[in-house]
This record gives C-alpha cells, sequence and structure tokens, in this order.
C-alpha cells in the first residue's frame, strides 16, 4: 500500500443529464479499471477524500456528488429511486463501463439499486455501512443516530472541505431524502444481484447498527462480509489506509 499523503491531482467535471447538473472529479491512471464512489446522505464526494491517495495508485477513481448534494445541483423533488437510473445513464456517456461500484451508507441502497438495474454496467460490488434494508425508525431517531456516529470513538472526523458541504443549508433537500431513506425497501433488488459483491461494516456503528448489515448479508449470501473492529459508520474517513487496502485487494487491483 502506498503512502496516504502522496497528493494525488483531480480532474474537475460537470455534465448536465436529464435536467440533472452533475459534478465529479476523477483521479489516477486515465486508463485504468474505472471505481467509483458513492457517498451518502446530507454530505459530498469529499467523504472519500482521505482514502484517495491510496485508491488512486491503482484505479481511475471516479468520485460524483450525488444530486442536491456537494457541488451538484437538484432539479425538482428529490427522489431515491430516480438515482441510479441517471447515474446509469451517465456511465454510459462516460463510457466507463462496467464500473467497480463502491456504494456507503444511502449511496450503499444507491449502488444497490443501480446494479439491479443495469446489471452490465457493474462488475463488482463493495457496499459499506449501507442502507437498502428497511430502516425500521424514525427520521428524529435517525437524526439523534448520526449526531452520535460523528462524535463516537471511531466515527470519522469529517475533513474541512467536507464540512463546508455538509453545512450548506439545504432543508428542503435533506427532508425529502430523510423520507426516502427512511421509507426505501431494496429487497427485491438485492435478490436479483449476482455480481461479486463485499460487505464492509463498522462493528460500532450506531447509525446503521451492525444487526442490518447481517441482514444485508443474509440478503446477498454470495458475498463477502468484512467486519472492521473500532470502526463506526465511516470506514473510509476513519480507517482510510485499512479501507482502500481491503477494497483493492477485494477489487483484485493488488
Amino acid at each position: 500500500m502506498v503512502s496516504g499523503t502522496r497528493k494525488v491531482t483531480a480532474k474537475i467535471c460537470t455534465t448536465t443529464i436529464e435536467g440533472q447538473h452533475l459534478y465529479y472529479r476523477s483521479f489516477g491512471k486515465d486508463h485504468g479499471r474505472p471505481l467509483l464512489l458513492l457517498h451518502g446522505f446530507g454530505v459530498s464526494g469529499y467523504m472519500w477524500q482521505r482514502c484517495i491517495p491510496y485508491l488512486a495508485q491503482q484505479a481511475q477513481v471516479f468520485v460524483l456528488d450525488l444530486p442536491g448534494h456537494g457541488h451538484s445541483r437538484l432539479s425538482g423533488a428529490w427522489q431515491l429511486r430516480a438515482i441510479a437510473p441517471l447515474l446509469a445513464l451517465w456511465i454510459e456517456q462516460m463510457g466507463i463501463a462496467p464500473v467497480r461500484l463502491v456504494g456507503h451508507s444511502m449511496g450503499g441502497a444507491i449502488a444497490v439499486h443501480l446494479t439491479a438495474f443495469a446489471p452490465d454496467l457493474v462488475e463488482r460490488l463493495v457496499l459499506v455501512n449501507a442502507a437498502g434494508i428497511p430502516l425500521e425508525t424514525t427520521i428524529p431517531t435517525l437524526c439523534v443516530r448520526s449526531v452520535r456516529s460523528i462524535l463516537q470513538p471511531g466515527g470519522g472526523r469529517y475533513p474541512l472541505r467536507l464540512l463546508g458541504d455538509v453545512l450548506k443549508p439545504r432543508p428542503r433537500l435533506f427532508w425529502q431524502a430523510a423520507q426516502e431513506l427512511v421509507r426505501s425497501d431494496f429487497r427485491a433488488e438485492l435478490a436479483s444481484i449476482d455480481v461479486p459483491t463485499l460487505i464492509l461494516w463498522g462493528e460500532r456503528d450506531v447509525l446503521l447498527p451492525p444487526a442490518l448489515g447481517q441482514q444485508l448479508r443474509n440478503a446477498l449470501p454470495h458475498a463477502t462480509f468484512i467486519s472492521l473492529p473500532n470502526c463506526g459508520h465511516r470506514p473510509p474517513l476513519s480507517q482510510p489506509e485499512l479501507f482502500s487496502r481491503l477494497v483493492l485487494e477485494w477489487l483484485s487491483y493488488s
């Protein structure tokens, strides 16, 4: 594993698909095997910032801000099930299929939907403390859990650029996305997935507890499951070197 202090240069791009203005960055080898990273609720692509120096040494990494998050703008209401079809169009437009797809938290639910919706576009799937199984909770409870997950040991402190994106006032977006997330159920999509899948879960996660990870594992019996000790909801922030090594090794980049 290379040093995480090594600087990598980002190529910053924007595009408009189906009326949605998308912002994304790419890192690493222009002709490497593409690795697409999808962040979770209320944050941005800077969730992956501590992993990129590791991942970009062996892969062509694409980091996308989901609609309404970070620098990507949202047109219309935020609908969770509208994101995967949009990303399928983006992958086809970019000509990078099939991708190795990594989704964290809400981004994991989107990754599940995308893999089921367009299986030819996804070669391998990594789900990190991922949504997708019914949460069976309320928005206020999730808010409390989210705050606890940020403050707990092993929760992963936010980089300044990510904190700036999180603090942007977007109450309408957050309310719509939270409602969609609480109601989400991707068990039918999970049942259709047969691509090689890795599930990574921080064993101290208080936002999406490990019991959800076990349910996800049961829904994907062919998947490899790895529990990360001393780690909360955000392994890419709290343990970026270990996280990156596990991902790269499992995706056969090394």
